[in-house]
């Protein structure tokens, strides 16, 4: 199993963080990560909303690679279907670039309300397919010649190319059956959140198992596809303590968020969509997810409702009394 962390900013009315000052919090979690030995830190793109207030993830990417040395940092995910994929491929070469290497790439399709400000149709998963052609070709040959429904690009030339050869790891976001389908057919890893998109973890097994066959069938050995799924966490050194610690501010953040999955705190806790607990129940709940076909997790420990120093504090447990357990 490899582990990572997630953050997705949000920052809610009541709150009114500082934004230089919660965005400092979040290198200072990626620094604390790479110090504690998680794989992996990924940033979430959102707009309009205080529900992700990240809308230019490569900014910050390339302040926490300026910051650290090891920790691999990826996007999930770059909402391709709204920006120009050539930009797109420039940019994110850059953070490859300044990181020395480490750039994991998730793309996805956004939410109504963002699709809607941008004036994107809904139905964009072809859009989302030939951003994602003109990336992977600008990466792969520097010159791009194109002619696609959306793209038509005659001849033009990268100035930067990404470090990684021939592309930095892509990642297809996967919450529907058809986009597990369509990462299955094209061989792509993919990047789940279950709390979003599945009832139990029951489910989350029956579409990762639909993903792996789709790979065989379509000619990919299913065991070299990185399944990384999502999940809102808090561990501390005791069941109790945790849940008093986590309750309120996970509550604020699912409350709002009630129209994508109109399930409480509670709910989400019983149907095992969020990990909260002592060491031996984060344990016991990462080894359920394990025999779902997942081989990385990454944890969804930062709320804007969350104190720093608890966020810093679970990370550490995490890392030093549960993650040993599933390593070596």
């Amino acid at each position: 199993m490899k582990f990572g962390l997630f953050v997705i900013g949000d920052n809610h009315p009541q709150l009114n963080k500082d934004l230089k000052d919660y965005y400092g919090e979040m290198v200072e979690q990626v620094k604390w990560a790479e110090t504690l030995g998680y794989e992996s830190f990924w940033f979430g793109e959102h707009h309009f909303d205080f529900f992700g207030v990240i809308p230019a993830p490569p900014v910050l990417m390339s302040i926490a690679a300026t910051a650290t040395e090891k920790i691999r940092l990826g996007v999930a995910v770059c909402l391709l279907p709204y920006r120009n994929p050539i930009f797109v491929a420039e940019e994110y070469a850059m953070v490859d670039i300044l990181s020395g290497g480490r750039l994991d790439f998730g793309i996805g399709r956004g939410t109504p309300p963002e699709l809607a400000g941008f004036g994107v149709k809904e139905d964009n998963r072809d859009m989302l397919v030939e951003g994602l052609e003109v990336v992977e070709m600008a990466w792969r040959e520097g010159r791009i010649s194109y002619k696609g429904k959306y793209h038509q690009i005659d001849g033009v030339s990268l100035n930067v190319s990404p470090i990684q050869k021939p592309t930095p790891p892509l990642f297809l976001a996967a919450l529907s059956p058809g986009s597990y389908q369509v990462a299955g057919e094209r061989g792509l890893p993919i990047l789940g959140i279950p709390f979003a998109s599945c009832k139990d973890i029951a489910e989350l097994k029956e579409k990762i198992t639909f993903y792996k066959n789709t790979l065989a069938r379509s000619g990919h050995d299913p065991e070299a596809f990185d399944v990384v799924q999502c999940f809102h966490t808090y561990v501390a050194e005791t069941d109790k303590e945790a849940h008093a610690n986590a309750k309120g501010a996970m509550s604020l953040y699912f409350d709002a968020r009630i129209h994508i999955r109109p399930r409480n705190y509670d709910e989400l806790y019983k149907a095992r969509m969020i990990m909260v607990g002592g060491p031996k129940h984060c344990a016991e709940h990462i080894e359920e997810i394990r025999n779902t076909g997942t081989n990385t997790i990454i944890f969804m420990m930062n709320f804007a409702a969350q104190e720093q120093k608890k966020i810093l504090d679970s990370m550490e447990i995490m890392a030093k009394e549960v993650m040993p357990r599933f390593k070596g």
